[in-house]
């Protein structure tokens, strides 16, 4: 078991610094829009990078947040019911519907990958007069997935030993 409770504390631990890590980007995109912002209107002189830059930057940041948001709950969930059950049961209801998740995030990695494989093999540029290369970008999306699937299973393991033990985890 300590080997396991040292296993789920490293997964803890990439989830705390990927999420605490990207979350300077939304630093970043704000001072690029802000910058737009104010070469627009006050110096009537719009970039053609600043809101597809931003935009990308929102995106790495939603994707690789996501096992952040997932090691401590944050997700959107409906609880009217599951609330009111014993803590016990509660566990083994998240454990059971972590199997959607894994779905979810098997089907992502996957295609994904496919995705981002594309993308980089291509090079591809974005869309506007500048541009700007797509595959960094899309090659987060595989790298977030992963990082959910991972954060989800030490989550669900958790869960599955507190549903059959009844003694309480918290990650």
């Amino acid at each position: 078991m300590k080997k396991l409770d040292s296993l789920f504390k490293a997964v803890d631990s990439i989830s705390e610094w990927s999420g605490k890590g990207v979350s300077f980007l939304v630093l970043v995109g704000i001072a690029i829009l802000s910058l737009e912002v104010l070469l627009r209107y006050v110096f009537h002189r719009p970039t053609m990078w600043a809101h597809g830059s931003s935009q990308r930057l929102f995106a790495v940041y939603y994707v690789l947040a996501g096992a952040y948001v997932l090691r401590y709950n944050g997700h959107v969930t409906v609880d009217v019911i599951a609330n009111r059950l014993p803590k016990r049961t509660q566990a083994i209801l998240r454990a059971i519907n972590s199997l959607f998740l894994f779905l979810f995030c098997g089907v992502l990695l996957w295609k994904g990958f496919d995705f981002a494989w594309t993308s980089l093999s291509q090079w591809e540029p974005d869309e506007t007069p500048w541009r700007a290369p797509l595959y960094p970008v899309k090659m987060m999306v595989p790298i977030g997935a992963a990082l959910i699937l991972i954060q989800g299973l030490a989550n669900a393991i958790r869960d599955l030993r507190t549903g059959l033990s009844g003694r309480g985890e918290q990650p």
